[in-house]
């Protein structure tokens, strides 16, 4: 049995572990910087603006997990939520452990007053795009992401 609770400091070690799992499932493991203590100091800082849950089985093993955050539409004059990261480790996958941590934050978002949660899918990652299209979410196809390194 799975179950989706908000993550603890504790959990450090473990969130980085998924957030390299991901990095290797979509070939960019040279992206992660981070380290144990940044996400201590970070994710779990008083001020942080970042909620983070994980999808535990009954042996208490984390099987995956979401990071989400705060946004906001002008156009509707209300917070909603994004979707940084989700990633369950491959030998869980085809268990709906994806399926529950999206239900998990539609739950969530919803109890917040949010209307929306919205997600950017990194366009190598195909699995991850059929796992939407399968779970009902739409695609925006009106918007281009721009960025700057600061």
């Amino acid at each position: 049995m799975i179950q989706i609770r908000k993550a603890q400091a504790e959990d450090a070690g473990i969130i980085l572990e998924c957030i390299k799992g991901l990095a290797v499932h979509v070939d960019q493991v040279e992206m992660v910087t981070a380290t144990e203590q940044d996400i201590r100091n970070t994710i779990f800082a008083p001020d942080t603006h970042v909620k983070v849950f994980v999808a535990e089985n009954e042996d208490k093993k984390v099987c995956g997990f979401t990071l989400i955050f705060k946004s906001f539409s002008t156009f509707k004059a209300v917070s909603n939520y994004h979707i940084e990261d989700l990633f369950v480790f491959p030998e869980y996958r085809k268990l709906g452990i994806g399926a529950m941590l999206m239900k998990h934050l539609k739950t969530y978002a919803k109890s917040k007053g949010a209307k929306v949660i919205d997600w950017y899918v990194n366009n190598r990652n195909h699995s991850a795009m059929d796992f939407y299209d399968r779970i009902g979410a739409k695609k925006l196809d009106y918007k281009s992401i721009y960025y700057f390194d600061v």
